[in-house]
């Protein structure tokens, strides 16, 4: 392709920053650019010449900018093939080589909870990214700042590679596909139809093995900002990173958490937290993800500072708490953000995707059957409650003023699992009357309730719905146990 003398540009962007340096980089190289109203007038004010974009459509502004490129003209001069196109001459058209748009921002208003989001759905704006992405071949399609960098850097006398053109068309279709899926969910989050869509968020070096290859993308917004990279942030790292940042946050404020592989290998409320989290497992702990809902300070650093962490999340880090854990080479730091459910939990099975709502924390429903439990054993439960929904079914933990003991799961009967932490427990010393057993699903017999009476525990809370389970509380009756009816469950698969 030869170079052309003079070339046209459609510029039509919400956020305006820098909208004079991307102008006069443009004129730079050959181009002549028509933009809407308040482009126009920006870049007018800033001293960069630029057209009006009514001379490609014919037409003003119209629906207090409702309609502003909407025109057959436009649409023409975009998708055209040839800019010596037949039908361009016939009716007069003016071809178009270059659009930069930049949506307006319906997924922050959608993630800041505004009500009234119709005037946030872009229509002009995705009409001009789809038209030039189709023509990738002729029309380079600019969607957002970043990408304008990429073009910046490479562009020499207004030509950019075919290679970039088609990469950037790519993109736009991955952007306005998350960007139809935002407005769909807001307007029915339970349609019939399922779509999913992301952009790269941060580059892997594998998955959860070494042999296979991975990727990650953001959904809307991600879980954390990467303070300190140290190694790469890995697949498994994300996953108990989110595991244990989700946990904590339902654990509440000054709460800590350690999980390895998707396991809570700690949890801790309260004064101390960090220290009696790592101590719940310290063995498991090595090599694991530390969060602490709150701010690392150097007090904090004190205790971290010999201990192998994987990754560190949490809500913020003071300056010297950050320098001093800087200086682990292979620690990565991570900010944790507060609001996380920014989508539906979705699993993938084989070709199925399933969709739920997130177990979130709520108003926990119980109700004691045997025995009068004292508030702080009914606090324990609360607490006991939120552990076990991050541990694999079937999964019990052992809990005591806000600390987890031990736990076990992951086990096909859940005797077995009561088994395993009741060992770890013994093994720690950490039985006593005043721990509580807390069980993700009810007891289908009482065997269960026995072992953990005769380990020297007499507080249960577990779910009831089993065919016994007139057994189970007549056995811990009996016993002089106090049972807990739990009105919820907490499998996890």
């Amino acid at each position: 392709m030869g170079i052309l003398k003079e070339r046209n540009a459609v510029i039509s962007v919400s956020n305006k920053e820098g909208l004079d340096r991307i102008g006069n980089f443009l004129i730079s190289n050959n181009f002549k650019i028509f933009g809407t109203l308040g482009t126009k007038s920006f870049l007018e004010s800033h001293g960069v010449q630029c057209e009006s974009v009514e001379k490609i459509t014919g037409n003003p502004e119209i629906l207090g900018g409702r309609v502003k490129t909407l025109s057959a003209s436009l649409s023409a001069g975009i998708l055209a093939k040839d800019r010596d196109d037949g039908d361009l001459k016939k009716f007069g058209y003016i071809p178009i080589d270059l659009i930069y748009v930049e949506l307006y921002d319906f997924i922050g208003a959608y993630l800041n909870s505004k009500e009234d989001l119709v005037e946030f759905i872009d229509i002009g704006g995705v009409t001009l990214l789809r038209g030039g992405a189709k023509n990738f071949q002729r029309v380079i399609t600019v969607a957002g700042k970043s990408a304008m960098e990429r073009v910046m850097s490479e562009m020499k006398e207004g030509e950019v590679s075919l290679e970039l053109r088609k990469s950037l068309a790519a993109d736009v279709f991955r952007m306005t596909s998350v960007y139809d899926y935002a407005i769909s969910q807001w307007l029915d989050g339970k349609g019939s139809a399922f779509s999913i869509g992301g952009m790269e968020f941060t580059k892997l070096r594998y998955g959860e093995n070494p042999h296979q290859d991975a990727h990650s993308y953001n959904l809307f917004l991600p879980f954390f900002d990467i303070l300190k990279v140290g190694k790469e942030v890995s697949f498994n790292n994300i996953l108990d990173a989110w595991g244990a940042w989700e946990l904590a946050l339902r654990l509440g404020k000054g709460s800590s958490t350690v999980v390895k592989h998707t396991a809570p290998c700690g949890a801790a409320i309260g004064a101390n937290s960090i220290e009696r989290a790592y101590e719940t497992d310290s063995i498991s702990a090595y090599g694991g993800i530390l969060a602490y809902n709150g701010v690392i300070d150097s007090n904090h650093v004190s205790f971290l500072k010999d201990k192998y962490l994987e990754v560190i999340i949490a809500t913020d880090y003071d300056r010297a708490a950050f320098e001093q854990l800087d200086k682990k080479k292979n620690l990565r730091l991570l900010r944790g953000k507060e609001e996380v459910y920014t989508i539906p939990d979705i699993r993938s099975v084989g070709n199925i995707i399933l969709v739920q709502d997130w177990n979130k924390k709520s108003e926990l429903q119980v109700e004691p059957k045997t025995g009068s439990p004292t508030d702080e054993i009914l606090a324990d439960v609360r607490f006991g409650w939120e552990v076990v929904k991050s541990i694999k079914s079937n999964a019990v933990a052992i809990v005591k003023d806000g600390w987890l003991l031990s736990s076990g799961g992951g086990q096909p009967n859940r005797v077995d699992s009561v088994k395993l932490a009741l060992s770890r427990a013994k093994n720690l010393g950490r039985i006593d009357e005043s721990a509580t057993l807390v069980s993700d699903g009810f007891f289908p017999f009482a065997d269960s309730v026995e072992l953990i009476r005769e380990s020297g525990i007499t507080n249960v809370a577990a779910p009831l719905g089993s065919i016994r389970d007139s057994e189970v509380l007549e056995h811990a009756q009996k016993s002089g146990m106090k049972f807990i009816g739990i009105r919820e469950r907490a499998f996890r698969h």
